[in-house]
Order: C-alpha cells, then sequence, then structure tokens
C-alpha cells in the first residue's frame, strides 16, 4: 500500500495541474476531473494494446481451437455418437473458457487506470461531496460520483471514435 501511495504523490504534480488552470474552483475541479478521466482512457486503452498485443496469439489459437471443437461436436452429434459429442463438446468448452477468461483479463487491463485515478482522487478530494439541486432529489454524492460519469462518457466516446478510425476491412 506504502508503493500505491508513493505513486499517488509522484504523479501528484502532474494531476493536479488541470486543477489549478482557472480561478473558478468548481471550473477547476470539472476541467481537472474531466482530464483525469481522459488520461485514464488514454492510458487504459494503451495498456489494452500492449495486452492485445502479448496475447493475440493465444487468444486466436483458443478461439480456432473452439471454433474446431465446436464443428467437431456437431459432427459426432449429427453422426449419433453422443460419447463423442460430450467429449468434443467438452474440449470446446475448455478452449471458450481459456478465451473467455483472456479477453477479461485483457479488458481490465483497460480499466485499471480507473481505479488508479480514484485513489488518487480519494487523496486530495476525499472529503469532498456534492448535493444535488432540490428538483434532482437534493441527495449528496461523494467525489467518485462525477468522475465516474465522466469516465463512463469518455469510454463511450472513445469507442465510437475508435470504430470509426478502423479501416473498412477490420470492421
Amino acid at each position: 500500500m506504502d508503493s500505491i501511495q508513493g505513486i499517488l504523490t509522484f504523479i501528484d504534480p502532474v494531476l493536479i495541474f488541470p486543477y489549478r488552470l482557472f480561478d473558478n474552483p468548481m471550473a477547476g475541479w470539472w476541467v481537472g476531473t474531466f482530464c483525469l478521466a481522459a488520461w485514464a482512457v488514454l492510458i487504459g486503452e494503451i495498456t489494452l494494446a500492449i495486452a492485445g498485443k502479448i496475447n493475440r496469439s493465444a487468444v486466436s489459437t483458443n478461439l480456432d481451437d473452439t471454433m474446431y471443437y465446436h464443428e467437431q461436436s456437431m459432427k459426432a452429434k449429427q453422426a449419433g455418437d453422443e460419447k463423442a459429442y460430450k467429449g468434443i463438446n467438452k474440449l470446446a468448452n475448455e478452449a471458450y473458457g481459456k478465451s473467455f477468461f483472456l479477453l477479461m483479463a485483457m479488458g481490465m487491463a483497460a480499466l485499471w487506470p480507473a481505479f488508479f485515478a480514484v485513489a488518487w482522487l480519494d487523496q486530495r478530494f476525499g472529503n469532498i461531496g456534492f448535493t444535488m439541486p432540490a428538483w434532482a432529489g437534493g441527495i449528496e454524492l461523494s467525489f467518485t460520483a462525477p468522475f465516474i460519469l465522466i469516465y463512463i462518457c469518455l469510454r463511450v466516446a472513445w469507442s465510437r471514435i475508435k470504430k470509426k478510425l478502423k479501416p473498412a476491412s477490420n470492421a
């Protein structure tokens, strides 16, 4: 835990910089939180790309194995060989499971910066709450709610931009 605290303290001057761009503290908070969320999305995408490059062949092999075993199990079922069908289907499920958990791990690689950002926000703004207007119920939200909202919006926007940036052959 001390190493994470040390990293948070080390990067604090960079992360706090956008919060101090405006004299108005509320404007600075929103701009700073937007920049923090954008950094979290960017670093997550870089991490995901690196994990994708490292695991590309393993994912491809597992997906190919899944498809192969699935097709073979369907042939065994059509031939009426129930024992072969169950055995091959078990192999297909194992290959699918490997692919699934590898892809899940890669997906988590994209999210770790958001948790790190929330830890930094907690260190800096942990005692701040946002009271919603009366027409919105007047409830008080923690400092994480605006960050999560901005982060999700940026993730959705980035996924749409990324689709448009891909060449038509990869879409």
